[in-house]
């Protein structure tokens, strides 16, 4: 009987640790979702080549439309566009960045390195017409983009007459 005082709590001890520990390997769906979104993106962000990349994190953003990651795997889209542009390659970057707004057309970023890409190319009336997107988007580069589309504008017509006529046809594209 003295043994069985001895390992009787010892034993209790035991069993609520093991509970502890089964209880809390339960996963919700809504973590084991995260949890696999964030083990994905894992994979992608490893992919070296950058257009591979750029084609993973593409189709995530397809498959989990609703992921609580999606900012995190649309900011690693769009810097696989700036690295394109730092690097000129304005086909690479319109083509990347005309394949992003199929899929998430409401980001204002993209629309600016479409322009600045568009205007590299001498493609003035469509670099505009991304750059109007941009700045009516609000983004952190909206501001940036208005000073462009302006210096684009004038720069073509002397003067800045007429410009809200462009504003407003992005406008109607991006339907605001």
């Amino acid at each position: 009987m003295g043994i069985t005082k001895k390992i009787l709590p010892v034993l209790g001890i035991i069993l609520c640790f093991a509970a502890a520990r089964a209880w809390a390997q339960e996963e919700t769906p809504a973590e084991t979702q995260y949890r696999e979104d964030y083990e994905r993106y894992q994979k992608i962000a490893a992919i070296k080549e950058p257009m591979k990349r750029a084609d993973e994190l593409l189709q995530f953003l397809k498959d989990r439309p609703d992921s609580k990651l999606n900012g995190t795997v649309q900011s690693g889209y769009l810097y696989v566009v700036q690295e394109q542009a730092t690097a000129t390659k304005w086909d690479v970057v319109i083509a990347q960045s005309e394949r992003f707004i199929r899929v998430r057309p409401k980001v204002g970023e993209t629309y600016w390195f479409l322009g600045r890409a568009f205007s590299e190319q001498k493609k003035l009336d469509v670099a505009m017409i991304a750059l109007a997107k941009c700045y009516l988007l609000k983004c952190p580069v909206s501001a940036k983009a208005k000073q462009y589309l302006d210096y684009l504008y004038k720069g073509q017509r002397g003067n800045l007459v007429g410009l809200e006529k462009i504003i407003q046809k992005a406008r109607e594209e991006i339907g605001g």
